[in-house]
Protein backbone atom coordinates (compact mmCIF):
# COMPACT_ATOMS: atom_id res chain seq x y z
CA UNK A 1 0.00 0.00 0.00
CA UNK A 2 1.52 3.16 -0.82
CA UNK A 3 1.35 6.45 1.70
CA UNK A 4 1.55 8.70 -0.62
CA UNK A 5 -1.89 7.95 -3.04
CA UNK A 6 -3.25 6.97 0.39
CA UNK A 7 -2.75 10.82 1.24
CA UNK A 8 -3.76 12.46 -1.91
CA UNK A 9 -7.15 10.90 -1.45
CA UNK A 10 -7.84 12.00 2.12
CA UNK A 11 -6.74 15.62 0.78
CA UNK A 12 -9.09 15.22 -2.05
CA UNK A 13 -11.78 14.46 0.71
CA UNK A 14 -10.97 17.08 3.22
CA UNK A 15 -10.10 20.40 0.19
CA UNK A 16 -13.22 19.11 -1.50
CA UNK A 17 -10.84 18.91 -5.50
CA UNK A 18 -8.18 17.90 -6.91
CA UNK A 19 -6.43 21.25 -7.73
CA UNK A 20 -6.29 22.39 -3.84
CA UNK A 21 -5.42 18.13 -3.18
CA UNK A 22 -2.65 18.59 -5.09
CA UNK A 23 -1.27 22.24 -3.51
CA UNK A 24 -0.89 20.34 -0.31
CA UNK A 25 0.76 17.34 -1.30
CA UNK A 26 2.90 19.42 -3.49
CA UNK A 27 2.24 17.37 -7.00
CA UNK A 28 0.37 17.99 -10.32
CA UNK A 29 -3.41 17.63 -10.52
CA UNK A 30 -2.41 14.86 -13.17
CA UNK A 31 -0.45 12.67 -10.80
CA UNK A 32 -2.99 13.14 -7.85
CA UNK A 33 -6.00 11.83 -10.40
CA UNK A 34 -3.59 9.03 -10.96
CA UNK A 35 -2.83 8.34 -7.89
CA UNK A 36 -7.03 8.44 -6.85
CA UNK A 37 -7.19 5.93 -10.03
CA UNK A 38 -4.51 3.51 -8.60
CA UNK A 39 -6.87 3.49 -5.59
CA UNK A 40 -9.62 2.26 -7.64
CA UNK A 41 -7.83 -0.26 -9.49
CA UNK A 42 -6.20 -1.95 -6.55
CA UNK A 43 -9.32 -1.66 -4.42
CA UNK A 44 -11.67 -2.40 -7.34
CA UNK A 45 -13.84 0.32 -6.65
CA UNK A 46 -14.72 4.08 -7.39
CA UNK A 47 -13.35 5.72 -4.49
CA UNK A 48 -15.01 9.62 -5.80
CA UNK A 49 -17.48 10.49 -7.50
CA UNK A 50 -16.61 12.46 -10.26
CA UNK A 51 -19.88 13.67 -11.16
CA UNK A 52 -20.23 16.16 -8.55
CA UNK A 53 -18.49 19.35 -7.49
CA UNK A 54 -17.28 19.74 -4.71
CA UNK A 55 -15.74 16.40 -5.39
CA UNK A 56 -17.59 13.55 -3.02
CA UNK A 57 -16.26 10.39 -1.99
CA UNK A 58 -18.38 6.77 -2.32
CA UNK A 59 -19.34 5.02 0.12
CA UNK A 60 -16.21 2.62 -0.02
CA UNK A 61 -13.73 5.88 -0.90
CA UNK A 62 -15.27 7.63 2.90
CA UNK A 63 -14.33 4.17 4.44
CA UNK A 64 -10.58 3.79 2.67
CA UNK A 65 -9.64 7.59 4.38
CA UNK A 66 -11.50 6.63 7.93
CA UNK A 67 -8.55 4.20 7.53
CA UNK A 68 -6.16 6.68 6.22
CA UNK A 69 -6.35 9.36 9.18
CA UNK A 70 -5.84 6.61 11.63
CA UNK A 71 -2.54 5.26 9.76
CA UNK A 72 -1.17 8.60 9.31
CA UNK A 73 -2.02 9.47 12.81
CA UNK A 74 0.21 6.32 13.46
CA UNK A 75 2.78 7.40 11.49
CA UNK A 76 2.75 11.14 12.56
CA UNK A 77 3.29 9.91 16.48
CA UNK A 78 6.12 7.38 15.26
CA UNK A 79 8.29 9.86 13.29
CA UNK A 80 8.04 12.30 16.40
CA UNK A 81 8.82 10.01 18.46
CA UNK A 82 11.87 9.23 16.77
CA UNK A 83 13.01 12.64 15.21
CA UNK A 84 11.53 14.82 18.80
CA UNK A 85 15.57 14.78 19.21
CA UNK A 86 15.89 16.18 15.51
CA UNK A 87 13.39 19.16 16.32
CA UNK A 88 15.15 22.10 18.02
CA UNK A 89 15.68 25.83 17.41
CA UNK A 90 12.66 28.40 16.89
CA UNK A 91 9.37 28.31 14.77
CA UNK A 92 8.32 31.81 14.36
CA UNK A 93 4.73 32.24 13.50
CA UNK A 94 2.72 35.52 12.55
CA UNK A 95 -1.20 35.78 13.21
CA UNK A 96 -4.02 37.92 12.63
CA UNK A 97 -5.68 39.07 15.71
CA UNK A 98 -9.07 36.89 15.58
CA UNK A 99 -6.45 33.68 14.93
CA UNK A 100 -5.84 32.88 18.39
CA UNK A 101 -8.19 30.82 20.14
CA UNK A 102 -8.31 28.21 22.61
CA UNK A 103 -8.69 25.54 19.47
CA UNK A 104 -4.96 26.74 18.58
CA UNK A 105 -3.72 27.44 21.98
CA UNK A 106 -4.41 23.87 22.85
CA UNK A 107 -2.94 22.46 19.13
CA UNK A 108 0.37 24.44 20.00
CA UNK A 109 1.03 22.31 23.48
CA UNK A 110 0.11 19.22 21.75
CA UNK A 111 3.34 20.24 19.24
CA UNK A 112 5.38 21.78 21.77
CA UNK A 113 4.91 18.17 23.88
CA UNK A 114 5.90 16.08 21.37
CA UNK A 115 8.80 18.20 20.37
CA UNK A 116 9.94 19.87 23.78
CA UNK A 117 13.09 21.56 22.78
CA UNK A 118 11.50 23.32 20.12
CA UNK A 119 10.56 26.97 20.96
CA UNK A 120 7.74 28.80 19.62
CA UNK A 121 7.38 32.62 19.10
CA UNK A 122 3.92 34.03 17.98
CA UNK A 123 4.53 37.23 16.13
CA UNK A 124 1.41 40.01 14.75
CA UNK A 125 3.80 41.14 12.23
CA UNK A 126 1.44 43.66 10.16
CA UNK A 127 -1.66 41.79 11.57
CA UNK A 128 -2.89 41.95 7.64
CA UNK A 129 -3.29 38.49 6.07
CA UNK A 130 -2.08 39.81 2.89
CA UNK A 131 0.57 41.86 4.92
CA UNK A 132 1.73 38.03 6.43
CA UNK A 133 1.61 35.84 3.30
CA UNK A 134 4.80 38.29 2.28
CA UNK A 135 6.52 37.62 5.25
CA UNK A 136 6.27 34.46 5.51
CA UNK A 137 7.19 34.61 1.05
CA UNK A 138 10.34 36.81 2.08
CA UNK A 139 11.38 33.91 5.27
CA UNK A 140 11.01 36.78 7.78
CA UNK A 141 8.59 34.25 9.53
CA UNK A 142 8.28 30.35 9.16
CA UNK A 143 4.57 30.31 8.58
CA UNK A 144 1.46 32.28 9.85
CA UNK A 145 -2.19 31.87 10.61
CA UNK A 146 -4.43 33.93 8.04
CA UNK A 147 -8.07 34.66 6.85
CA UNK A 148 -8.89 33.71 3.46
CA UNK A 149 -10.52 33.82 0.96
CA UNK A 150 -7.50 36.04 -0.73
CA UNK A 151 -5.05 35.37 -3.77
CA UNK A 152 -2.29 33.15 -2.64
CA UNK A 153 1.32 33.82 -3.57
CA UNK A 154 2.18 30.93 -5.75
CA UNK A 155 5.54 30.15 -3.34
CA UNK A 156 2.81 29.38 -0.45
CA UNK A 157 0.51 26.64 0.59
CA UNK A 158 -2.63 27.05 1.96
CA UNK A 159 -3.60 24.82 5.11
CA UNK A 160 -7.62 25.42 6.37
CA UNK A 161 -8.48 24.59 9.73
CA UNK A 162 -12.00 25.96 10.07
CA UNK A 163 -14.56 27.91 8.50
CA UNK A 164 -16.59 30.30 10.27
CA UNK A 165 -20.18 32.07 9.48
CA UNK A 166 -20.76 35.66 10.10
CA UNK A 167 -23.61 36.79 12.69
CA UNK A 168 -25.57 40.21 12.48
CA UNK A 169 -25.40 40.46 16.36
CA UNK A 170 -28.06 43.02 18.45
CA UNK A 171 -28.96 43.12 21.84
CA UNK A 172 -31.76 41.03 22.53
CA UNK A 173 -34.79 43.57 22.04
CA UNK A 174 -34.58 43.10 18.54
CA UNK A 175 -35.48 39.62 18.50
CA UNK A 176 -37.16 38.49 15.08
CA UNK A 177 -35.67 41.27 13.13
CA UNK A 178 -33.71 40.10 10.16
CA UNK A 179 -30.50 40.71 9.27
CA UNK A 180 -30.99 44.21 6.89
CA UNK A 181 -33.73 45.20 9.84
CA UNK A 182 -31.07 45.69 12.10
CA UNK A 183 -28.42 47.10 10.24
CA UNK A 184 -30.61 49.78 8.63
CA UNK A 185 -31.76 50.54 12.04
CA UNK A 186 -28.35 50.90 13.77
CA UNK A 187 -26.35 52.43 14.78
CA UNK A 188 -23.66 50.25 13.02
CA UNK A 189 -20.54 49.25 14.83
CA UNK A 190 -18.20 48.69 11.82
CA UNK A 191 -15.03 46.35 12.00
CA UNK A 192 -11.89 47.86 10.57
CA UNK A 193 -8.75 46.45 10.87
CA UNK A 194 -5.48 48.52 11.05
CA UNK A 195 -3.52 48.74 6.87
CA UNK A 196 -7.48 47.19 5.50
CA UNK A 197 -9.50 49.55 4.28
CA UNK A 198 -12.27 47.52 3.16
CA UNK A 199 -13.27 44.09 4.23
CA UNK A 200 -15.44 41.26 3.32
CA UNK A 201 -18.39 42.51 5.13
CA UNK A 202 -17.64 45.66 3.91
CA UNK A 203 -17.90 43.82 0.22
CA UNK A 204 -20.62 41.83 1.04
CA UNK A 205 -23.00 44.59 2.13
CA UNK A 206 -22.26 46.24 -1.03
CA UNK A 207 -23.37 43.48 -2.75
CA UNK A 208 -27.01 43.20 -1.10
CA UNK A 209 -27.18 47.09 -1.31
CA UNK A 210 -27.57 47.34 2.55
CA UNK A 211 -26.28 51.60 2.88
CA UNK A 212 -25.34 51.15 6.65
CA UNK A 213 -23.46 54.31 7.98
CA UNK A 214 -20.77 53.44 10.93
CA UNK A 215 -21.37 55.02 13.73
CA UNK A 216 -18.21 53.74 15.29
CA UNK A 217 -15.37 51.89 14.06
CA UNK A 218 -13.21 49.23 15.73
CA UNK A 219 -10.21 47.64 14.71
CA UNK A 220 -11.47 44.49 16.89
CA UNK A 221 -14.40 41.74 16.76
CA UNK A 222 -14.15 41.72 21.01
CA UNK A 223 -14.98 45.38 21.42
CA UNK A 224 -17.96 45.40 19.10
CA UNK A 225 -19.35 42.75 20.67
CA UNK A 226 -18.49 44.56 24.34
CA UNK A 227 -20.58 47.08 22.88
CA UNK A 228 -23.33 45.26 21.50
CA UNK A 229 -23.50 44.03 24.70
CA UNK A 230 -24.18 47.02 26.29
CA UNK A 231 -26.68 48.28 23.46
CA UNK A 232 -24.56 50.56 22.03
CA UNK A 233 -25.35 49.33 18.49
CA UNK A 234 -25.41 46.93 16.07
CA UNK A 235 -22.66 44.78 14.82
CA UNK A 236 -21.33 41.46 12.38
CA UNK A 237 -18.93 39.34 14.20
CA UNK A 238 -17.75 35.60 13.09
CA UNK A 239 -19.25 32.82 15.20
CA UNK A 240 -15.93 31.83 16.61
CA UNK A 241 -17.17 34.85 19.09
CA UNK A 242 -20.21 33.62 20.04
CA UNK A 243 -20.49 31.13 23.08
CA UNK A 244 -23.75 29.42 23.53
CA UNK A 245 -24.30 31.82 26.72
CA UNK A 246 -23.80 34.51 23.81
CA UNK A 247 -26.12 33.24 21.54
CA UNK A 248 -28.96 32.58 24.33
CA UNK A 249 -28.18 36.19 25.31
CA UNK A 250 -28.11 38.27 22.25
CA UNK A 251 -29.97 38.29 19.14
CA UNK A 252 -27.77 36.97 16.51
CA UNK A 253 -28.86 36.27 12.32
CA UNK A 254 -26.66 34.70 9.92
CA UNK A 255 -25.64 37.66 7.69
CA UNK A 256 -26.32 36.74 4.21
CA UNK A 257 -27.86 33.63 1.98
CA UNK A 258 -25.86 31.41 2.24
CA UNK A 259 -24.04 33.12 5.02
CA UNK A 260 -21.11 35.25 4.24
CA UNK A 261 -17.77 33.09 5.40
CA UNK A 262 -14.14 33.35 5.94
CA UNK A 263 -11.84 30.09 6.16
CA UNK A 264 -8.94 30.24 8.78
CA UNK A 265 -5.76 28.53 7.72
CA UNK A 266 -2.02 28.52 7.95
CA UNK A 267 0.18 29.92 5.51
CA UNK A 268 3.87 28.20 4.89
CA UNK A 269 6.19 28.06 2.31
CA UNK A 270 6.30 24.79 -0.08
CA UNK A 271 10.33 24.41 0.40
CA UNK A 272 10.07 25.66 4.39
CA UNK A 273 12.01 23.67 6.36
CA UNK A 274 9.69 23.41 8.57
CA UNK A 275 7.05 22.55 6.54
CA UNK A 276 6.68 19.07 8.87
CA UNK A 277 5.96 20.86 12.28
CA UNK A 278 3.83 23.60 10.29
CA UNK A 279 1.67 20.05 9.19
CA UNK A 280 1.88 18.53 12.50
CA UNK A 281 0.07 21.92 13.59
CA UNK A 282 -2.37 21.72 11.55
CA UNK A 283 -3.82 18.12 11.96
CA UNK A 284 -3.44 19.27 16.01
CA UNK A 285 -5.91 22.12 15.46
CA UNK A 286 -8.33 19.81 13.18
CA UNK A 287 -8.70 17.57 15.67
CA UNK A 288 -9.36 19.56 18.79
CA UNK A 289 -11.91 21.70 16.63
CA UNK A 290 -13.40 18.54 15.93
CA UNK A 291 -13.16 17.15 19.66
CA UNK A 292 -15.17 20.32 20.40
CA UNK A 293 -17.44 19.85 17.74
CA UNK A 294 -17.91 16.45 19.35
CA UNK A 295 -18.71 17.35 22.45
Amino acid sequence: MNLDKLKSLMYVAELGSLTAASGAVHLSQAAVSQHIKDLEDDFGVPLIDRSRRPVTLTKDGEELVTVTRRMLQQWNEYQGRNQKALFGGKLVLGHVRSAITGVVANALIVLRTKHPKLTIRLVTASGVTKHLAQEVVNRKIDASFGVGPFQLPEELLWRPYRLERFYVIAPPQYRRKTAEELLSRGPYLRHKPRLLDETIIDREMKRRGINAEPSMEFDSYDNILLMVEHDVGIGIVPDSYLSKQKFAKLHCVAFGTPPLTREMGLMVRHDSPNLYLVDLLWEAIKETSQRMIDR
